[in-house]
């Protein structure tokens, strides 16, 4: 599979129209945050474009740093955070949103991390046998504890939701990564990010299907 502009460009566009769609069913304040999800992967995935660009024209070279931070940041340090806070909008159950809390609380550590990392550390996008790979130090390093604890933070909360099918989110997020990580494991952070992003448009049949169950969020 060879990932390039045109693919990030194109996830981008289609994840802007699957959030067209989704803002379209919110009944309810709170689903804004659930619902914005697709939208935010747009913006990441329109931000790796821009990556693709400066790196792989001389002239847009200067934009290198710039579009990688901006992508570093919705793919390592946003969602770590913004998932379990989109669910516990959403949940009504005390005991899970006691859970998707403390899922929280360990997601803006995990970005805290990450943040500093960006802002302190060396950091780096190469394109290597059609995909970009990053280089990102942090202080806590990428090991596998680390991608435990965004797993945590990321994957299970939807599986403690109470809102039905929100499993399926969870459950093709946290397969893919595993695909990706064994067929691609020196490019991790690119392409699991971007097949998280076609993922996200699962966000609208759950909206679609559980509407009248959401509503009562």
């Amino acid at each position: 599979m060879c990932f390039s502009t045109a693919a990030s460009f194109g996830a981008g566009v289609l994840l802007t129209g699957a959030t067209i769609v989704a803002v379209r069913k919110i009944q309810k304040p709170a689903q804004w945050a659930f619902a914005a999800i697709p939208g935010i992967f747009a913006i990441q995935q329109f931000s790796e474009g821009f990556v693709w660009l400066s790196l792989s024209h001389e002239s847009l070279a200067p934009w290198t740093q710039t579009s990688t931070v901006v992508f570093l940041f919705f793919a390592e340090i946003l969602w770590p955070m913004w998932i379990p806070f989109a669910l516990v909008l959403l949940e009504k159950d005390l005991w899970r949103r006691r859970m998707l809390f403390s899922l929280l609380g360990l997601g803006l550590l995990f970005s805290v991390n990450i943040l500093f990392g960006l802002i302190a550390l060396p950091f780096s996008a190469n394109i290597s046998d059609h995909h970009i790979q990053y280089h990102l130090d942090t202080p806590l390093g990428w090991t596998i504890a680390a991608m435990v604890v965004y797993g945590l933070a990321t994957v299970v909360p939807t599986f403690i939701s109470s809102v039905p099918r929100m499993w399926w989110l969870g459950l093709f997020i946290g397969a893919s990564f595993f695909v990706v990580k064994y067929l691609y494991p020196h490019y991790v952070i690119s392409i699991w990010c971007y097949f998280a992003a076609i993922i996200s448009v699962i966000v609208v049949f759950i909206l679609s299907e559980d509407v009248a169950i959401l509503d009562g969020y």
